[in-house]
């Protein structure tokens, strides 16, 4: 079966989502839903939820790169730039004076936005049928039972599709 960029870009989204709620919620972690467990309508409400929640993912995305553009900088430089600073490994970039106020800039505002994206998330999730544990459960599921992941690679596809 082929599956269509969306749904990965959907997957990946969920994933980092889910790592994203749990960090901020920092609650006891939920238990895993096995596969039987989720029922088809309860996967219907969580790739809803879980395509709401891209949206507003890649509605932040375009913000990032508008601010970028705004500052002068483009993507690829900055991502070049935070990998470097992640990773202590890797050799030291020279940043003109600036890149580092622009990176500064950035830092602050990403933060700005990322809570601003949690909140919108969790609020994605409130205004659904499933709670947040629910949620977190499932998609914490998606990672480790393929039966599941199939089932919600096929919901959303088909939900994609109409």
């Amino acid at each position: 079966m082929k599956i269509s960029k969306a749904v990965k870009a959907l997957l990946l989204s969920l994933i980092i989502t889910t790592t994203t709620l749990s960090a901020q919620q920092q609650m006891q972690m939920p238990q895993v839903a096995p596969a039987d467990s989720v029922s088809e309508q309860e996967l219907e409400t969580f790739v809803d939820v879980a395509m709401d929640i891209q949206g507003i993912r890649m509605e932040m995305d375009q913000l990032v790169m508008a601010r970028l553009d705004e500052e002068g900088m483009t993507t690829e430089r900055f991502q070049q730039i935070m990998q470097s600073k992640q990773n202590p490994n890797a050799p030291a970039l020279q940043l003109s004076t600036k890149e580092e106020q622009t990176v500064a800039n950035m830092q602050s505002y990403l933060q700005e936005l990322s809570t601003e994206m949690q909140q919108q998330q969790l609020e994605a999730i409130d205004n659904s049928e499933m709670t947040a544990t629910r949620f977190q459960s499932i998609a914490m599921a998606l990672r480790t039972d393929k039966d599941l992941a199939m089932r919600f690679q096929e919901k959303a596809a088909e939900m994609e599709d109409s």
